[in-house]
């Protein structure tokens, strides 16, 4: 599929359904120079003059793409696309483009930033000093130094970890779908990362395979002392699995950057959570932003990046 706006006599009008916060202003005259920007951050995706359309994370099937019946390219300001009916884009000449590899070290230093707070008890311990209630007896923590950091999926975010690991002198495996070599580290199959482990990162995208990756007969492998990290999506662990571990102590904590709802996990013990906000630094937000910014410029020449369809 061939992108051609020679037919404009100026900049195209294009539907934004993110925040304008989310352009750092060292951008904005550039982003203005392409297109036409409307902004409708929780707006309707309506209007028969929109060509480009910019989203994230917004339900794009086939009876919302109708309301925008001259849409020709649709750019997602993250990796994630599944939200948009690209069957119905390629049937309609709707090109798909998404942004990846924005994040830097941003998720990767979260990751081991929640390893650390859970493993540390720093909530906890911040709590009591915070409160005057001293509720932190016997919160004895292990050193990182020493100890096996297991990664499974090691594209640039597990790629990043593994030297985080190794920088505090953690020995590192990973498991991996296809084969690779990373200095210092040892590929080693699932289960037996999970039997050695005594952090195990998820770095890996949901797939079928994916789903439930963590579950109770995968929970019975690992150590009691062990953490679980997820950093991807919550459909990786089985929420019900997580929860018998934790209270029962199959496993000694997690910290997870959730998703979607944090409702199955706000009970838990020994528990570290944030909302999805591994992504978000200064650096991150404007990689992202000049990114799909880029692929716009692209598009309009002719030449779009990072196409999906």
């Amino acid at each position: 599929m061939t992108l051609d706006f020679s037919h404009l006599r100026g900049a195209p009008d294009a539907l934004f359904l993110i925040d304008p916060e989310e352009v750092p202003d060292s951008l904005r005259p550039r982003l203005d120079s392409l297109v036409r920007p409307v902004w409708r951050p929780g707006g309707d995706a309506t209007g028969d003059g929109f060509e480009l359309l910019v989203t994230a994370n917004r339900d794009l099937g086939a009876t919302v793409l109708e309301k925008l019946p001259n849409l020709r390219l649709i750019v997602t300001t993250g990796t994630a696309h599944d939200y948009v009916d690209t069957a119905y884009c390629e049937a309609n000449g709707i090109a798909v483009c998404n942004t990846p590899g924005y994040t830097g070290s941003s998720v990767a230093e979260h990751a081991f930033a929640l390893y650390l707070a859970a493993n540390r008890n720093l909530t906890v311990l911040d709590r009591a000093v915070r409160t005057g209630v001293d509720d932190t007896s016997g919160l004895l923590s292990l050193e990182a130094e020493g100890k096996t950091a297991g990664i499974i999926g090691v594209g640039d975010i597990g790629t990043r970890l593994c030297a985080l690991a190794q920088g505090f002198g953690m020995r590192v495996r990973f498991a991996n779908r296809s084969v690779r070599t990373i200095r210092g580290a040892t590929q080693v199959s699932q289960d037996e990362l999970l039997g050695s482990a005594d952090v195990v990162f998820l770095c890996l995208p949901l797939t079928p395979e994916s789903h439930h990756l963590l579950n109770h007969r995968t929970f019975a492998l690992m150590k009691r002392t062990a953490y679980v990290v997820n950093i991807s999506s919550d459909e990786l662990i089985d929420p019900q699995a997580l929860a018998d571990a934790l209270r029962e102590g199959t496993i000694a904590g997690a910290g997870l950057d959730v998703i979607g709802s944090p409702s199955p996990y706000t009970a838990l013990p020994n528990t570290v959570l944030t909302p999805s906000h591994g992504w978000y630094t200064a650096e991150s937000v404007h990689r992202r932003a000049d990114t799909w910014i880029s692929t716009i410029e692209s598009a309009l020449a002719g030449r779009p990046a990072h196409r999906i369809v």
